[in-house]
């Protein structure tokens, strides 16, 4: 069970963004079963506020939807009776110029989690499915051009 850094939402591949939609079915029903999640890579999120994890889910179905995906009427029901998060009534947030997303509070998703650490574990993972072509070589360089807005030295990391 892994939320990939949110950060990377916009540039996963097909395979590993339809992943992290299950990801995020799975781990509704895991709170909604246990009242938290409780899996090593994941624990943090019992740590934030609700409205963290409804934003996440939030951008995954945006960027799904952007690029033609579905998403059922189904996974809606199933989402608004584990957590009472109804897309319909999205959780407010904004992104700023560097791609930071801002919640209502005005702290950074995932603040302390999602952190620069967090994506570069993530991204030497994605590395390591580039060098293994488990994901195409144009999917991992549109991965790192989108982060050297913020984060201009990871050219000379990667």
């Amino acid at each position: 069970m892994r939320l990939w850094h949110y950060r990377l939402i916009k540039t996963l591949s097909r395979q590993h963004l339809l992943g992290q939609w299950r990801e995020c079915l799975a781990i509704t029903g895991a709170i909604k079963k246990h009242g938290a999640v409780n899996h090593a890579t994941v624990n943090r999120l019992n740590d934030y506020p609700r409205e963290d994890l409804e934003v996440y889910i939030q951008l995954v179905k945006e960027e799904m939807g952007r690029r033609g995906y579905k998403t059922s009427e189904k996974s809606h029901q199933k989402l608004i009776d584990d957590i009472g998060y109804d897309w319909t009534q999205p959780a407010a947030y904004r992104t700023n110029e560097e791609g930071d997303v801002l919640l209502s509070d005005g702290c950074e998703l995932f603040s302390g989690f999602h952190d620069k650490r967090y994506l570069l574990q993530n991204l030497y993972m994605m590395q390591e499915k580039a060098d293994t072509d488990q994901i195409e070589a144009e999917t991992w360089q549109k991965m790192v051009d989108s982060l050297l807005v913020k984060y201009p030295t990871l050219k000379q990391l990667l």
